[in-house]
Parts: C-alpha cells; structure tokens; sequence
C-alpha cells in the first residue's frame, strides 16, 4: 500500500467507524457530512485516490459495497 494523506486517512477511518457502528458503509451524502466536505464529487475524488492506492474497495454500480481493505 501506497502512502496517503491527512484528508484521506481521515476519510478512511470516517469509513470504519460507520462501519463499526452501523454495520454497514457509508454513502457518498453520510461521508460527505462527515467529512465537512461541500460536494459528492469530492468523496468520490477521496475513494477513488484510495482505492488506487489499494485502501478500499467497492463494486462497481452497487450501493454500500465500500469495503476497507486491511
């Protein structure tokens, strides 16, 4: 795995404490709130870098399938 960086890591354990907690991932709206982030297409921009860098992962076109990869 890749480094990251502060933003990402943060989003990453914005990530598995939802999970902890609820049971389930979160969504674009939930991380975006969580996160104090202004626009859907910013998270998408923090999971995307992180599963490039192989942090995450999802599958395409279903919901709640983010998944951390340890």
């Amino acid at each position: 795995m890749r480094k990251i960086t502060e933003r990402q890591l943060e989003a990453l354990k914005a990530i598995e404490k939802h999970i902890k907690e609820k049971g389930f991932p979160p969504s674009y709206r939930e991380l975006m709130k969580e996160l104090s982030l202004k626009s859907t297409s910013s998270v998408k921009g923090l999971l995307d870098a992180l599963r490039r860098k192989e942090y995450v992962t999802w599958e395409e076109g279903l919901p709640r399938t983010l998944k951390v990869v340890k």
